[in-house]
């Protein structure tokens, strides 16, 4: 799919300073995608597998006014080992629409990824993304959250997990341009062995948005090994009617919990893979309607698997 003249226009972003490096995903972009969603559409399904070894992806979703829609963006391992992928995708919400999006995105210890997620929201509009990412030599989930219209809203869960020599860095940048504009950004980092994770938040709230409100939280739990964990909130207010709140914690499993889950006749992998996979489900489900998903779109299989066999959170995994 060649990429249009208006499409192009997308990659042209006032002060986000990623802006000077969109050359190189021109230059290699050569498959692209572009989705209408009606008010009649509830639920769409995009099932993603790399295609070569080195590709920049383009994917633009325009949720119609009114619109309330459920978008489950999932990526396979194909040729991952091997594979360079530079996403960006384009979501403009209308006014009132309401988009749920569920993303799963595992990487092979040899991969590279970066994806890079673009959000508009005009007025009345709501969205909320869960993020399960897991693994990769080199893996940047990026988020630029544009809150364009009053009462718009905003928020971002992202989990991730890693371990030996993974790193991976989720960055959600929000920024207020109305009043009563609402963001939440939450990080909760677990890894494992001799990986490093970094969580990155950060707010503008610009003049004249009243009763604008920001949470940030970023949560890092070493679960073996000898992981190096960052955590960045940060908030950058230009007015006095604001709430916004931030906070950074870096901390250990709970040792009550897994106390009871072994009286339970757990052993110790099993009880840390439940108490992680609770912890990790939880900051998945804060933001979007879990439980009023169908099966098939949840991510609690992918989550399960992915606490229990990517950070091999045995005893004997890492010494």
């Amino acid at each position: 799919v060649k990429m249009s003249t208006s499409t192009q226009k997308l990659y042209v972003v006032e002060g986000d300073e990623a802006a000077a490096f969109v050359w190189a995903h021109r230059a290699l972009l050569r498959r692209g995608l572009r989705l209408a969603i009606g008010a009649d559409e509830s639920f769409v399904r995009l099932d993603r597998e790399a295609l070569c070894r080195v590709e920049a992806p383009l994917l633009v979703l325009d949720v119609a006014e009114g619109a309330h829609c459920v978008l489950h963006e999932a990526h396979a391992l194909a040729h991952a080992a091997a594979t360079v992928q530079n996403l960006h995708v384009h979501i403009r919400l209308a006014r009132g629409a309401r988009l749920q999006h569920l993303r799963h995105v595992p990487a092979a210890a040899d991969g590279q990824i970066a994806h890079h997620v673009h959000v508009t929201l005009a007025e009345d509009a709501h969205y909320a993304q869960a993020l399960l990412a897991v693994g990769g030599r080199y893996h940047l989930q990026r988020h630029v959250v544009r809150l364009e219209g009053a009462r718009a809203a905003a928020r971002i869960d992202g989990v991730l997990l890693a371990s030996g020599q993974d790193a991976i860095e989720q960055q959600v940048l929000s920024h207020h341009r109305a009043a009563h504009t609402k963001s939440g950004a939450e990080v909760l980092a677990l890894a494992a062995g001799a990986s490093r994770v970094v969580g990155n938040a950060w707010t503008q709230i610009a003049e004249r948005c009243d009763e604008a409100d920001a949470r940030q939280k970023l949560v890092g739990i070493p679960v073996s090994g000898h992981p190096r964990l960052v955590l960045r909130p940060h908030l950058e207010i230009h007015h006095d009617q604001v709430q916004a709140a931030h906070g950074a914690t870096v901390g250990s499993l709970p040792e009550e919990a897994i106390f009871f889950a072994r009286q339970r006749g757990l052993d110790a992998s099993a009880a840390k893979a439940l108490i992680l996979t609770g912890m990790a489900r939880a900051a998945l489900s804060r933001g979007v309607d879990d439980e009023a998903l169908p099966d098939m779109l949840r991510l609690d299989a992918a989550l399960a698997d992915a606490v229990g066999s990517h950070l091999a959170i045995g005893e004997d995994a890492h010494g």
